[in-house]
């Protein structure tokens, strides 16, 4: 077995160990998240391959991201339970994505567009989710005036956008467009919602949910497959949770 194809495995166990020591040393964890922030970089550098456009350091922001917003929103958590639980998602979201990284450089008999799309989806959502509910909870939990907080997701808000739409023989700059008009539209709706009496959980599944709508279609209209059977499925998909979600806010707060 490949030294790089060893590291895959063993990278996402090290960021697990390293997450345990928040049980006896809770100040720990952003100890930790820098340790880790440098060992995914150091991956995905280990990793690159010749031969392919994609830079090998926009393939670091998916990943870092998801520790950043993930490790903020631990922190605003008491049970040790769904902590644990994070921790874990973490693991697997780390391990489904470098392996699928190892194969895009190193094995491409093995690698499948199709799994990398539906991990960057899945990690997209859950970054937004994570950096919405960061950006509601740590106001209201520090009481912040909310644009530091708010330019901050501003950031990852623009940079993940670019990551989910970087299609590799897309033209950049239609990339860069379409990524800037989503972070302002989904910007918007995410003011709006620090407005409202929601959990901040509700509010970030919300934000979630119409940044999973906007991207989507994104994606595939960059792609020029974009129809109307399938701009009716996402709208169905998207409102149907938003309206799931809303009704039951009451029982979620």
């Amino acid at each position: 077995m490949k030294f790089s194809r060893l590291a895959t495995i063993i990278y996402p166990i090290i960021i697990w160990l390293l997450s345990q020591a928040y049980f006896i040393w809770p100040e720990f964890l952003y100890l930790a998240l820098g340790i880790s922030v440098l060992l995914t970089i150091a991956l995905t550098f280990l990793l690159k391959q010749p031969g392919r456009e994609v830079p090998w350091w926009l393939l670091t922001i998916l990943p870092i991201g998801f520790l950043v917003t993930i490790t903020a929103y631990i922190s605003l958590q008491s049970n040790m339970i769904l902590v644990q639980l994070l921790f874990l998602a973490s693991l697997i979201f780390l391990f489904s994505y470098f392996k699928s990284l190892y194969y895009f450089w190193s094995r491409p008999d093995l690698y499948k567009d199709e799994d990398n799309t539906v991990i960057k989806a899945y990690g997209s959502f859950l970054v937004i989710f994570f950096a919405a509910a960061d950006l509601y909870g740590l106001q209201s939990l520090l009481g912040l005036t909310v644009w530091p907080i708010f330019l901050i997701f501003l950031i990852i808000l623009l940079a993940i956008s670019y990551v989910n739409l970087d299609l590799e023989h897309s033209d950049k700059k239609n990339i860069w467009q379409f990524s800037i008009i989503n972070t302002l539209l989904i910007a918007e709706t995410a003011l709006v919602f620090i407005f409202l009496p929601l959990s901040y959980n509700v509010s970030a599944l919300s934000v979630g949910i119409i940044y999973y709508l906007f991207i989507n279609m994104t994606r595939l209209y960059l792609q020029k497959a974009l129809t109307s059977k399938k701009i009716k499925l996402y709208l169905i998909i998207s409102y149907a949770g938003l309206a799931i979600l809303l009704l039951t806010a009451r029982w979620l707060n």
